[in-house]
């Protein structure tokens, strides 16, 4: 194979695996928030229940999978 056709498929494969990092990242940022009253008023917004902590921030839903979820719909 081509040297070029190697490269270029190596680069097509890292971009794909940059997009999906950027869009989970980009996913938890916004369901992350520094008072206990705005993620319930963001869990509320989502639709599902409860809130729950991580580390110092608080987050929407029960749990971070369905938060996750949640924020892809």
């Amino acid at each position: 194979m081509h040297i070029f056709a190697m490269n270029f498929k190596f680069f097509i494969v890292l971009f794909s695996l940059s997009l999906n990092f950027n869009s989970y990242s980009y996913a938890h940022m916004r369901g992350t928030f520094l008072s206990k009253e705005d993620a319930e008023n963001r869990s509320l917004e989502l639709g599902c229940e409860g809130i729950h902590k991580n580390q110092d921030k608080w987050m929407p839903c029960k749990n971070e999978k369905e938060l996750h979820i949640y924020l892809r719909k």
